[in-house]
């Protein structure tokens, strides 16, 4: 049996320049998620997702209280992936809340996902954080396993049944 190495990254803090493609690839990402969940129509989703990424996000990298990095390999400098935290006021204190962790496509299945929550966990902390909170989408039982191995636990269920 082979054993995946243990990755590492570097969050380098995401330039303007990196900012504009990020964003159209969360975007499209969070509207295809929405619309596979039954939550937004096809049709009004690319427009939401807009509305919801402006709305938390009116300055781009400048917005206060919002992180956006670009996960790097420290060894290679390779980019593999992306993270965004808002930090936030919750009922214990103040709480970082992942918008968005990305492992790049050619990186998948690779160890970068989990180094990312780590090196996530370690930023928030640093950023003075009590908790780290996320959504995953019920369709990405990958992400849930992830999450779950690294000790998050669920705090709210959304069901539906389709009818």
């Amino acid at each position: 049996m082979t054993t995946k190495p243990t990755r590492n990254v570097r969050l380098d803090p995401m330039t303007p320049d990196e900012y504009q493609p990020w964003r159209a690839k969360a975007m499209s990402s969070y509207a295809t998620a929405q619309v596979d969940e039954g939550h937004w129509a096809i049709e009004t989703a690319q427009k939401q997702a807009w509305d919801v990424m402006e709305g938390l996000l009116p300055l781009g990298p400048a917005t206060p209280c919002q992180h956006l990095w670009i996960a790097r390999d420290p060894d290679t400098g390779q980019r593999v992936g992306a993270l965004w935290i808002a930090m936030r006021t919750a009922g214990i204190g103040i709480e970082a809340f992942i918008y968005d962790i990305y492992v790049e496509d050619e990186f998948q299945g690779g160890g970068y996902g989990r180094a990312i929550m780590v090196a996530a966990a370690a930023a928030s902390r640093a950023l003075g954080a009590k908790t780290v909170a996320l959504n995953v989408h019920g369709t990405n039982e990958r992400a849930f396993q992830l999450y779950k191995s690294l000790g998050y636990g669920v705090t709210n269920l959304h069901m539906r049944l389709g009818l």
